[in-house]
């Protein structure tokens, strides 16, 4: 009985991860090897900020005072994660700690936009460098029909500048945007 005992807790420590099964190593290997390459950051300008800017980014023409990046490899006919970066007269006009919808950016489900907003909370941020207010809401999101589809966070910072407002609008979760907006810098006007 004692050598067939052995002989599991043998065959049982090579199940402990210790020692790799038959061609795990291998398959390990390729793991790794096609495993995504790590983000890289470069600096990219959005609107009056420069930012550092993930690999997927995607900077598009800015409309007016309004510039947006999305997430590259969207489809065309579905909504692409965006946020935005509004300056000048239409930050202006606007109040930082009511959400803000007119930035072009669409709601996570298709055929839906933003229509109502709920404010969850308003704190001290860090907006390219400086003292800012971060707000946070519930957006819904509803259809043509005005039928509610989704409620979804926005994430929304504002600054006072020398030049104005600055406000800064996601309602995709990017990841990594808060320390993205705390580290960015202004570009000079």
């Amino acid at each position: 009985m004692l050598p067939v005992a052995l002989a599991v807790s043998v065959l049982a420590a090579g199940c402990t991860g210790s020692t790799p099964a038959p061609g795990e190593t291998e398959a390990a290997q390729a793991t790794e090897q096609s495993s995504p390459p790590a983000e890289a950051a470069a600096a990219m300008p959005v609107g009056p900020l420069e930012m550092d800017a993930a690999e997927y980014w995607t900077p598009t023409e800015a409309d007016g005072d309004i510039a947006v990046v999305t997430a590259g490899g969207c489809q065309d006919d579905g909504p692409c994660p965006a946020f935005a970066v509004i300056s000048g007269e239409t930050a202006a006009a606007a109040n930082p700690s009511e959400a803000f919808f007119d930035d072009g950016v669409a709601c996570p489900v298709p055929g839906t936009q933003p229509s109502s907003a709920e404010l969850l909370s308003e704190h001290e941020a860090t907006v390219a460098g400086h003292s800012g207010t971060m707000h946070m809401f519930e957006i819904t999101c509803a259809d043509d029909d005005g039928a509610e589809q989704v409620a979804v966070p926005q994430n929304q910072w504002s600054l006072e500048t020398d030049d104005g407002t600055l406000l800064v609008v996601d309602r995709w979760s990017f990841d990594g945007l808060l320390t993205k907006v705390a580290d960015a810098t202004l570009v000079a006007s």
